[in-house]
């Protein structure tokens, strides 16, 4: 059996796993010593498991990196992943055992987009509207009774 690209370690730490071309995906760790809990590093790993950790190593090594230009990347201090890390580590791991079955496969699942998923939920509704009702018209100046005289003894 051919030994995995990523090992045990490197998918405890995995925090976002994202497919940058066919060949190469950028891996997001962090550390898992007390003194460091707070930082991350990066890792540009081939389907070769050829491994790098800077970008300009990345585009020296790829022929067209115009995509590397216009691509997002994902920034491990963005707000869903440091609010909830369990899940992204979840989410990544997910995305690198699927890449890592068939690391030459063109497809590779998107994580779960949570606030398109709660827009869809919440529709607005078009309000419907009320006929209005005519109202009898009030009178301006309303009968005052008299009061019967107080006898005073």
């Amino acid at each position: 059996m051919p030994t995995p690209l990523l090992t045990a370690d490197d998918l405890g730490s995995l925090l976002i796993f994202e497919k940058l071309c066919d060949d190469w995906v950028r891996e997001v760790h962090r550390f898992n010593s007390q003194r460091k809990k707070r930082m991350n590093f990066v890792i540009f790993r081939s389907c070769e498991n050829k491994k790098i950790t800077s970008l300009e190593e990345l585009k020296e090594l790829l022929e067209d990196t115009s995509f590397l230009e216009t691509a997002e990347l994902k920034s491990a201090f963005s707000h869903d992943i440091v609010s909830n890390k369990v899940g992204a580590n979840k989410i990544a791991r997910r995305a690198a055992k699927a890449w890592m079955a068939d690391p030459s496969a063109k497809i590779l699942s998107k994580p779960k987009l949570v606030k398109a998923a709660v827009a869809e939920v919440v529709k607005v509704k078009p309000v419907k509207k009320v006929p209005k009702v005519k109202a009898a018209p009030v009178e301006v100046a309303a009968p005052v009774e008299v009061a019967a005289p107080v006898e005073v003894a």
